[in-house]
């Protein structure tokens, strides 16, 4: 009786997704869809049909395979008619289709902010009236192909660091602190700075242009080309000097012994971790000259009295006594 019990449980029916039995519910529709064995064989077909829907996530032509076995699910549709496999296939292509148009509208929209920008670009260089009969008089696919390049030619001219080339070590005649190493002149690119660099420049270089050469240049055009060429030659400059100051800064830095004398010198003031971190540090210090001094002037006749006399030292906010056996 045991036996037959025991076969029994053995050869009822589980579902791998919900574990359900097949005593739990007798009107349940069984199904083994795949080659699995064993517990993962039987399957409610209600489950399996809510599994199938998670994984096909709307495109019922998906095909789906078990998990275990990999073998891919027999599934049978009903003859559908023609107007809805037209429908069907008009929105698999449309699913297919649209991260393309997603894509080429953001592109899109980068290449058409790129021709306002060299638009602007021209305006401000060549000056308003100049500026828009050369846009009107020309030709529209040489501005469409010629205008977007302004933009994009700025952004790769700030990546020319003329600067670096200068600071690169000098010939072994000149003295080492007169340039700056090559390691120091490396510097991770900023990409953030060096589009808002390239994308202001023209602004700052009629503004320039206009401050200082409104009475030697009477065309915008000249004024914006001195006003660029000054700005980038000063601004190179202060850098060469800012570059050349921190490597000689960094160059003549000094690490002094960490002594009392020194912490109250040249330390900032502490916060209470580190004033605890000093005086903890100070407390060592403190025992191990006092086991130095120990060691050196007790002798093996002297009783543990006399070294427990010698050996109380006071240490401030801690008292102890160090005793040696």
């Amino acid at each position: 009786m045991a036996e037959a019990t025991s076969g029994h449980r053995e050869s009822e029916r589980t579902c791998w997704i919900c574990f359900a039995t097949e005593s739990e519910n007798r009107l349940a529709v069984w199904r083994h869809p795949c080659q699995c064995r064993g517990s993962t064989k039987w399957v409610h077909e209600s489950c399996l049909y809510r599994w199938i829907d998670e994984k096909q996530n709307g495109n019922s032509r998906m095909k789906v395979t078990c998990m275990q076995c990999r073998v891919e699910y027999l599934i049978i549709f009903p003859q559908a008619g023609a107007f809805t496999m037209l429908l069907e296939r008009a929105q698999d292509v449309i699913r297919q289709c649209s991260p393309f148009v997603a894509a080429s509208a953001f592109l899109g929209s980068i290449y058409w902010t790129a021709v306002t920008f060299g638009g602007i670009t021209v305006l401000q260089v060549l000056g308003q009236q100049r500026g828009m009969e050369l846009i009107e008089r020309g030709d529209p696919f040489f501005l469409l192909v010629g205008l977007p390049f302004i933009p994009v030619g700025l952004i790769l001219s700030r990546l020319i660091r003329w600067e670096e080339a200068l600071l690169r070590p000098s010939p072994p005649a000149r003295p080492p602190h007169c340039y700056l190493s090559s390691r120091w002149c490396r510097r991770p690119a900023d990409f953030a700075r060096i589009f808002c660099g390239a994308i202001l420049l023209p602004s700052i270089s009629m503004l320039v242009g206009n401050l200082l050469y409104s009475k030697k240049a009477a065309s915008p055009l000249q004024r914006t080309l001195l006003g660029g060429f000054t700005f980038i030659a000063l601004k190179g400059i202060l850098k060469i000097y800012m570059r050349q100051r921190q490597y000689l800064h960094k160059s003549r830095r000094h690490i002094v012994d960490y002594t009392e004398e020194n912490v109250r010198q040249y330390a900032p003031p502490a916060t209470p971790s580190t004033q605890a971190s000093r005086q903890f540090a100070g407390r060592d210090e403190q025992e191990a000259a006092v086991a130095a001094v120990a060691t050196e002037t007790l002798t093996p006749t002297q009783d543990a009295e006399d070294v427990r006399q010698q050996l109380v030292v006071s240490v401030p906010d801690c008292p102890y006594t160090l005793l040696i056996s």
